[in-house]
Parts: structure tokens; C-alpha cells; sequence
């Protein structure tokens, strides 16, 4: 008796769960950016191929003739991270509205369509991403526009640019695939750019002793935590080139959008400040600006957690390599103007980006701030960022480069 009241239950559980998904396929949640046209800016699609073969894809506000401004996004997030389906949110279309040229990129493999850029085999590091993608952007909007392009990099869109200044590229080194800084190189890139932005951007992870981070993250224990998952990882990469966060995120919010939202929210608490967050303004965050990463990619982001900087990959293999090329040890390369933008409950940690980044560049016009009351995402779209962060970065690309055509000094010849 009591086996078939438990049969039954199974049963009337499955036969519920199986309606509920049915019933989700029939009205599935469809994101708003897909309906998102502003009057005043009618996004256009653009397309720019990488010396590598791949095309990258992304939206431009176009202002023609202004100072252009190319908006990346960081780990697991596409362009939507700055072009949220709601206008008062929206970074990207402030900025235009402020009277700059906005292109808002995607890095290879990511976006969404008919923004989503190429790059289906999923084999790339983050320095691929510096060495590759960066300047084929920065190169084809300098070319289109005439004028030196501003890069806004959130997270790991900062990172790798901290890469690219610092002029790494791929070369040979005894049968192996090295990434290599070149002096002239650096000198070169940092050249090219109006000005750069790192918004949230980690320089590495070192946390003060006042973080709770400091004592969650980096202990021996942890560390050895780390480790492991870091095999599970570098095993799992032999069936599996990526990280499915797009398919599992948009699934999850589709089939059981309640406790779906309930549980990325709790997975990703860390990094968003959710009382900076409306629940649509949350919803819509998952739901759009979700986009699959390589393994590489997320391996390099616990060797930079259990080695405290960040370091270069194998490209060639993925393998770790002797003496690897530090990107925190190189950030006296960086001569370009630059922002440094913070919150002070960002894993990021604010003094360390303070410390390690601000403070070690050479570049003769900097600035750094740190907004109480913000995490890591939220920067980006947090309900009190229209008021707080965006015209703060807006002021300050302002007084360095300007938006208009008259102010030639950031103009190509």
C-alpha cells in the first residue's frame, strides 16, 4: 500500500513538472531586447573580421562624426551587459545620448542574434581575446570613423585590454606557442587609444585583510578547493570546449522562471548588488546578457585565483607553462588615459584595483573612483548607476577626449 501511494505521488509529481514544461515551451520567455529600438538611435548591425578568420559582430548608436567608444563586455556576458531593453538603464544609449559614436562588441563565441559573434569551436584564452579581437575592433572603427577609439571593458573586457596595451602577442618559443609583451608594440597600441575605461576590471585577485574574501578565498583550505576543482575543470575540458551559461541560464528562467530567477540570483549574489536591482531589471539581465565561455577562459580564471595574478595560458594547448607572462606584473606598461571604476562590495576588490592597478600605471592622466553601494554587474545596470555611474564616466570622457568633431586632438589624420 504504501509503495503504491509512493508510486502515485511520483507519478502526479512527474506528470506536473512534464505540464509545467510543456506548457513553458508554449509561452517561452522571450527577452525584451529583441523588440528594443529606440526612437532616437536605431541600433545597426556591424561586423569585423579578426586576423584569425573570425567575424565579431555587435550594435552601434551612431553619431557620426563623434568620438567613438567601444563598449566589451566581461566573462559569461555579451552587449547587452550595457544595452539593457530599458531605456533609463541603458549605458550604451546614455552614452550616445551624451553625444558619443557607441559600438558595443561582442567577443568571439558570444552575444545574441544578430549580434552574436562567430567562434563556434570554443578553443580560446583570454589572451587570444588581446591579441586577436581587440585589435581588429579598435582597428576597424578607427578606420570607419577617423578618430581613436575610447575602449570600456567591464571585468574581463578590462583585462584584456590590460593585455593588449601592454603589447602581448603569440610567438614561437622552443616548438611552443608563447605570449610574448613587446615594448615597441605597447608603446604602439597605447598610441592608438583615445582613452580606456576599466570598469570592475580585476587586476588580480589579492585581497586586503580587512576583506571577508581575504578569508573565504584565499586560505590554504580554499586554495586546495580550488585545485580540485581546477582538475575537475581541465578533465571536464576533454568532452567539453565550453561552458554552457547561456542554454542552462535561459532554460532555467524558461521552464521555471520563479525558482529559476531564485537560483541564479543565489548563484550570482555575489556579484550583483540585488537591492541595486529591480526584479525586471534582474530578469532581463539573465535572460539576455548571458553568453557561453571557453574552459581555457575559466581555467585561467581559478590559476588567477589560486596564483593570485593573472597569467598567461598555452594557447597552443591549453597547458600551463613555466614562467608565464604576468598581466598584473605589467601594468606600468600602460601610458593611455585612464579610468579605473569600482564598487567597494565588488569581489573586485576596490582597494587591491586601487593598489595593483591605479597606482602602478604610468599613465600621466588617471582617475579612480568607487561607488558605495555597488557590486560587480551592477555597475553596469544597477538601478541607481543612471545617476551615479554613468554620467560620472560620461564627465570624465568629457574633459579627456571630448565628443565632437571640433576637438582635434584625438582625431586620425
Amino acid at each position: 500500500m504504501k509503495k503504491a501511494v509512493v508510486a502515485s505521488s511520483v507519478a502526479l509529481a512527474c506528470a506536473a513538472v512534464l505540464g509545467r514544461l510543456r506548457k513553458a515551451a508554449r509561452n517561452p520567455v522571450v527577452p525584451r531586447y529583441q523588440d528594443f529600438a529606440p526612437d532616437d538611435f536605431p541600433g545597426e548591425l556591424f561586423e569585423v573580421t579578426t586576423d584569425d578568420g573570425i567575424t565579431l559582430r555587435g550594435k552601434r548608436y551612431r553619431n557620426r562624426g563623434a568620438t567613438p567608444l567601444i563598449l566589451m563586455h566581461g566573462y559569461i556576458g555579451n552587449c547587452f551587459n550595457y544595452d539593457l531593453a530599458f531605456e533609463e538603464y541603458n549605458f550604451a544609449l546614455y552614452l550616445a545620448r551624451r553625444g558619443y559614436d557607441v559600438w558595443i562588441a561582442n567577443f568571439r563565441g558570444a552575444g545574441r542574434e544578430p549580434f552574436k559573434s562567430d567562434g563556434w569551436e570554443f578553443s580560446h584564452s583570454i589572451e587570444d581575446l588581446a591579441i586577436h579581437d581587440l585589435p581588429a575592433l579598435l582597428g576597424a572603427v578607427a578606420r570607419e570613423t577617423g578618430r581613436k577609439p575610447v575602449w570600456i571593458g567591464h571585468s574581463m573586457g578590462a583585462v584584456t585590454a590590460y593585455g593588449y596595451l601592454q603589447g602581448v602577442k603569440h610567438e614561437s618559443e622552443d616548438g611552443r606557442v608563447r605570449v610574448l609583451p613587446d615594448t615597441e608594440l605597447s608603446r604602439e597600441r597605447n598610441g592608438n587609444l583615445a582613452a580606456f575605461v576599466s570598469i570592475a576590471g580585476p587586476t588580480c585577485f589579492r585581497w586586503p585583510n580587512d576583506s571577508v574574501l581575504r578569508w573565504l578565498a584565499d586560505t590554504p583550505v580554499s586554495r586546495s578547493v580550488f585545485r580540485l576543482v581546477r582538475m575537475g575543470l581541465k578533465g571536464l575540458a576533454r568532452v567539453m570546449a565550453r561552458v554552457p551559461a547561456e542554454p542552462v541560464t535561459v532554460s532555467t528562467l524558461n521552464f521555471m522562471p520563479r525558482l529559476g530567477m531564485s537560483i541564479t540570483s543565489l548563484v550570482v549574489r555575489l556579484f550583483i548588488n540585488v537591492r541595486n536591482m529591480s526584479e525586471e531589471t534582474l530578469f532581463e539581465t539573465f535572460i539576455s546578457g548571458s553568453s557561453d565561455v571557453t574552459m581555457t577562459e575559466t581555467v585561467q580564471m581559478l590559476d588567477a585565483m589560486i596564483g593570485r595574478d593573472f597569467t598567461e595560458k598555452a594557447a597552443a594547448t591549453g597547458e600551463s607553462i613555466e614562467d608565464p607572462h604576468n598581466f598584473t606584473a605589467g601594468m606600468g606598461m600602460i601610458t593611455a588615459p585612464v579610468l579605473f571604476v569600482t564598487g567597494d562590495l565588488d569581489p573586485v576588490n576596490h582597494k587591491t584595483v586601487y593598489r595593483t592597478g591605479f597606482e602602478e600605471v604610468a599613465s600621466p592622466v588617471k582617475e579612480y573612483r568607487c561607488f558605495p553601494g555597488f557590486s560587480h554587474i551592477d555597475l553596469l545596470v544597477g538601478l541607481e548607476a543612471p545617476n551615479t555611474v554613468f554620467p560620472f564616466v560620461a564627465d570624465w570622457l568629457d574633459t579627456v577626449v571630448g565628443t565632437g568633431t571640433d576637438d582635434g586632438d584625438n582625431r586620425r589624420m
